[in-house]
């Protein structure tokens, strides 16, 4: 659980500076240079504290779209943020990532297990469209 708190305070660190990096250098130059330093990052980790060799082969082709998926992502995050703001962007992102993620579990897609939709997943979601609504409403200033 704390990996996943950790992991989305990061995502909001990394959206904000990926775009200041992207009106600074342009989306596709931001774009470019991030994902050349974390590659070098990523495969300097994995030759030094990975326990296994790499073996592209075990996966299905399909599941090597996490790429191009994480380079649209990037590049998408960056471009909203400038226009709808950090909490807007977030919160859109967030009802998003819920809603795939419910239709993924229930159906266990993409390799995971499938696990059933229930009234209180069902109540969790009314709520958090409900706080969706009152992050996102413009209320009216005093």
């Amino acid at each position: 659980m704390v990996w996943a708190i950790v992991s989305g305070a990061l995502m909001a660190v990394q959206g904000a500076m990926n775009a200041t990096l992207g009106r600074l250098m342009g989306l596709l130059w931001m774009l470019a240079s991030v994902y050349v330093i974390g590659t070098a990052v990523a495969v300097a980790a994995a030759l030094i504290f990975s326990p296994q060799p790499l073996q592209p082969a075990r996966a299905g082709p399909y599941i090597w779209l996490s790429g191009p998926a994480g380079i649209a992502i990037t590049l998408l995050v960056a471009s909203a943020v400038p226009r709808l703001g950090m909490v807007r962007t977030t919160t859109f992102i967030v009802v998003a990532q819920v809603l795939m993620a419910a239709a993924i579990d229930m159906f266990g897609l993409l390799g995971t297990k499938a696990q059933p939709f229930s009234p209180w997943r069902l109540a969790g979601v009314a709520a958090l469209a409900l706080g969706s609504y009152l992050l996102l409403r413009d209320w009216p200033k005093s």
